[in-house]
């Protein structure tokens, strides 16, 4: 009886116990590559949460942010521009005795808006978020943020006090008066988190003697590289974030001169020399100045920790000459790889990104409470012909009809426009070095 027994009840169990040993193989090989594309294919976590803006909380004691993720080290320097539909958070109207004239755009009657709609998306993971005027005032509290360069630094000034008073009221406390001089040095105030923002007209950096159009004045510049601008270093003890801007300034004509001696020159105004053109000095005037930055925080006592941000060159879209109708009168940003960066500004983007390097580590070598940073605008900026004031930079340029030859601005940006990205990359920056400020103090 049992030989007969039918074949399903031979196999039957044994089964069971084969398959559960294969699955829970299969499972143990699985896993493995299950983490694997997860680490590989999922998207990124959010962003930790911006800091609370003291309208909407109460504020944190005086010196102190509240904690937050550390702000992600983003490359934002590569991208491209992308429409938006969100407009910028002010305008010619309600920001206009801050705005230069020249860069009111708005209110010099530009008929197009177009130039206001994109929004810089850096190449990679990274977002770059709006500005957020309460975040940048909370993290400054109590503190002073200076630009210090050329005009193009002014620019950038004048759209930070903007963006922050779409929110907040400043008072005007230095350099009330309406001419080019008085809004060389100016500065604000924010009640409401004791926080300054100063700008500093310094168009070398170091010491140097502005070429003029006065009568028996000189035609070309001076520049004295042994010699720091003590109109911005002499105040460096009362600035937390210091913004430097500079660039255009060196394509002049100039001589220059360290320890009394003259070490080149360009488009060289005297006889007898022989031309060095300006990459070097302008090297040269970043890195003395960096360097001036540094030496003076790490002999402070205590040493206050400062951030020295670069901002990098912003290129010129002149097209054809000068005062040509259409010397920079596109309407749209050019579109990825439509135009590359030029040889002059990719040079001087390199320079100042190499300086910040080399500065961020002597400032570590010294212990000098210094970070660092480039804020990379020349690849951004050079695909936005469309943003300049270009014959606006005079008010309403055509109302007596067409004209053949207009001037126009074709270096600075109008406001409101696309030099508000670059205090929206300096938050970012603020954001991290306060951050990293708060982890120092709190070990």
């Amino acid at each position: 009886m049992g030989a007969s027994t039918p074949r399903h009840h031979l196999t039957s169990q044994p089964l069971p116990l084969i398959t559960k040993r294969i699955f829970t193989y299969a499972l143990y090989a699985l896993l493995p590559l299950a983490v694997l594309h997860y680490l590989l294919f999922s998207p990124p976590p959010p962003g930790p949460p911006p800091l609370a803006a003291s309208s909407s909380s109460s504020p944190p004691p005086h010196g102190e942010v509240r904690k937050a993720a550390p702000a992600p080290r983003c490359d934002y320097s590569e991208g491209e521009w992308v429409r938006s539909t969100a407009g910028p958070r002010y305008n010619g109207t309600s920001c206009g005795a801050t705005i230069k004239e020249g860069q009111n755009c708005m209110a010099h009657g530009r008929p197009d808006t177009g130039y206001l709609y994109w929004r810089w998306q850096p190449r990679g993971r990274c977002a770059l978020p709006p500005f957020a005027p309460g975040e940048f005032l909370e993290l400054v509290r109590g503190r002073h943020v200076a630009f210090v360069g050329d005009s193009l630094a002014r620019n950038q000034c004048e759209s930070l006090v903007c963006l922050l008073t779409s929110e907040f009221p400043a008072e005007l406390v230095r350099g009330g008066g309406g001419g080019d001089e008085e809004r060389k040095f100016r500065r604000w105030v924010f009640p409401s988190h004791n926080a300054t923002v100063s700008v500093f007209w310094s168009p070398f950096l170091v010491n140097g003697t502005e070429k003029s159009s006065a009568p028996g004045g000189l035609d070309y510049n001076r520049l004295y590289f042994d010699q720091p601008d003590e109109r911005w270093a002499a105040e460096l003890h009362g600035i937390d974030v210091v913004v430097l801007s500079v660039g255009h300034w060196f394509l002049h004509p100039a001589m220059y001169y360290e320890r009394g001696e003259v070490i080149g020159c360009h488009h060289c105004p005297e006889p007898n020399r022989t031309e060095t053109g300006f990459f070097g000095v302008f090297r040269l005037a970043v890195k003395n100045a960096l360097r001036e930055i540094v030496t003076r925080t790490a002999r402070s006592p205590p040493p206050s920790p400062k951030l020295a941000v670069v901002t990098t060159f912003s290129p010129a879209h002149f097209e054809g000459e000068w005062d040509g109708r259409d010397a920079c009168a596109r309407s749209e940003p050019y579109a990825p790889g439509e135009k590359e960066v030029g040889y002059m500004d990719r040079e001087m983007w390199r320079a100042e990104a190499e300086e910040v390097g080399e500065a961020a580590a002597d400032a570590r070598a010294r212990g000098a409470r210094v970070d660092v940073e480039a804020l990379q605008v020349t690849a951004m900026a050079s695909l936005r012909a469309d943003a300049h004031p270009g014959p606006y930079m005079n008010a309403f340029p055509f109302a007596g009809g067409e004209r053949a030859r207009v001037p126009n601005d074709c270096v600075h940006w109008c406001l409101p426009g696309p030099i508000d990205t670059w205090n929206e990359i300096l938050l970012q920056l603020v954001k991290r070095w306060r951050t990293a400020a708060v982890s120092f103090s709190s070990k």
